[in-house]
């Protein structure tokens, strides 16, 4: 019963607005920008992707997207973390025949597919991802600190994309948890005021 008036003292008025607010906006921080496409580059298979210049020197110099703004990512590896879970989304560019090999820290978590040859999607990419032949995958990633390598497994030189979003919850999930919520912060409303009668 110690529980319940710390509980009915945390949870009112703004302390119980904060608290829902804060379990509904993921806290995202990291070289990554959460929701941004980001532009690499890569050379032969088994040679570790780099950055882009001017970001980093050692990548190639690739002319910006004509359509979907993007963000020229530094030397690897490329890190970020959030408190909710993330999807890592990856694709070629340009003329299909790549396919990459992604890394969080030392772990594999697989291949993009399978590319079709002779495809030229052009140097957006979200047409890139939608191309049916074009190497693409999206990585469901766990919450918690995460550091990006990519190993390009066919390859001929060139750049593509990646970029980090959110794993938005089910909305059939999400009543249920705001519900919950809602029920307790009503419950040590209601305790408080007993309290104070």
């Amino acid at each position: 019963m110690i529980f319940a008036p710390f509980l009915a003292g945390l949870l009112r008025g703004p302390a119980c607005l904060l608290l829902l607010v804060t379990l509904a906006i993921p806290s995202f921080a990291g070289p990554i920008n959460l929701g941004t496409w980001h532009e690499f580059g890569f050379t032969t298979p088994g040679v570790l992707a780099t950055g882009c210049d001017p970001n980093d020197p050692s990548g190639p110099l690739r002319p910006p997207s004509s359509g979907t703004p993007v963000t020229a990512l530094t030397a690897p590896p490329w890190t970020f973390s959030s408190t909710l879970p993330t999807l890592l989304t990856v694709t070629d560019a340009f003329l299909s025949g790549d396919q990459f090999q992604v890394f969080d820290l030392t772990t594999s978590l697989g291949n993009t597919s399978v590319p079709i040859l002779g495809i030229d999607c052009g140097d957006d990419p979200v047409p890139c991802l939608a191309t049916t032949g074009v190497s693409s995958r999206v990585f469901p990633l766990a919450a918690g600190s995460h550091s990006l390598t990519i190993r390009p497994t066919i390859a001929d030189f060139g750049s593509a994309y990646l970029r980090v979003d959110a794993a938005v919850p089910e909305p059939a999930m999400m009543l249920p948890v705001a519900a919950g919520l809602l029920f307790c912060c009503e419950t040590a409303r209601r305790m408080r005021r007993r309290r104070l009668l």
